[in-house]
């Protein structure tokens, strides 16, 4: 990504990694580096006088840097590590079976995991097979609020789990387009077609007239997504929506500025852009930016504030 120098703002990517100017000068993001996330839970450890603990993570820059991040920070903080273990799904069961005899022979009784949730699901799901229950789980946002993590299984070790998560935000309107939507109305959106034919147990033309079963019903297209209970219109948890929202509307606040004050946009460069995004007055050429002032900034460190 180095070398792809055009304007990119992602709405959940939370590596400090990513904060490196010299390797990613074009990146920006709406949602926190998670160096603010491993120090506040170095924090929040030492706060409840958790002084001893174990260590998860995911075995990707996500959990590698979340976690060294928090290995640092809890050494400023005088808390102690007894072990520090490495997940992934794509591991064996072995794999999975050696971290899980690391806990049950650790004298810690508190367990920090900067993972996402598949990676964390499976140990999990491992430590209650084989009964390992009791402990006091602090997580990072990658599966705290992970919806499929959210099982009778997995609540059986990780009760009482404390953690971060990214801010929910409630965004006027959403729920009622998602609701309103229709395949008639927002032709050649395939994905919305086949959520349609799955809930309604229903079919579009022409598969209609396709090899198609006697008892799967042509959609008549007075279906709606009010009548029905489905993620699609799960608006509760929209954290995740809010930032690519914010990630949109910055970057039109930014053209919206560039058109507004260059006389010739022939000389507009991404370069511009960035400036205007970041509030940064510039002078190039016919161009005079001035500030962009909005209640959502991107700082020139990359950091979503």
């Amino acid at each position: 990504m180095a070398f792809l120098l055009f304007l990119k703002i992602s709405h959940s990517a939370t590596c400090a990694c990513l904060s490196n100017r010299q390797e990613y000068p074009s990146f920006f993001r709406t949602i926190p580096s998670d160096v603010y996330q491993s120090t506040a839970l170095a924090k929040l450890v030492k706060h409840f006088g958790w002084t001893w603990v174990g260590a998860v993570r995911s075995n990707s820059d996500y959990g590698n840097d979340g976690m060294a991040v928090f290995l640092e920070a809890a050494t400023k903080e005088g808390v102690c590590v007894e072990y520090s273990v490495a997940v992934d799904r794509t591991n064996l069961k072995m794999d999975y079976l050696e971290v899980v005899d690391v806990i049950k022979r650790s004298t810690s009784k508190v367990i920090v995991a900067f993972a996402d949730g598949p990676d964390l699901d499976i140990l999990v799901k491992e430590l209650h097979a084989q009964n390992v229950t009791g402990l006091q789980w602090v997580g990072s946002e990658g599966w705290i609020t992970y919806r499929y993590f959210a099982s009778e299984i997995n609540y059986a070790v990780v009760q009482g789990a404390v953690g971060f998560a990214a801010t929910n935000a409630h965004i006027p309107g959403l729920k009622e387009f998602l609701a309103n939507s229709r395949p008639s109305t927002t032709p050649g959106n395939q994905g919305l077609v086949k959520l349609w034919e799955t809930l309604f147990r229903c079919t579009f033309p022409p598969q209609t007239n396709m090899n198609v079963k006697d008892h799967v019903a042509a959609c008549s297209g007075k279906e709606t997504l009010w009548d029905v209970n489905t993620q699609f219109t799960d608006v509760s948890d929209a954290s995740l929506m809010n930032n690519v929202y914010k990630a949109t509307y910055a970057v039109a606040h930014a053209l919206e500025m560039l058109f507004s004050w260059c006389s010739l946009m022939s000389l507009v460069t991404q370069w511009h852009a960035m400036h205007s995004l970041t509030g940064r007055k510039i002078k190039r050429g016919m161009c005079s930016l001035k500030p962009l002032v909005t209640t959502m900034l991107l700082d020139h460190k990359v950091s979503s504030l």
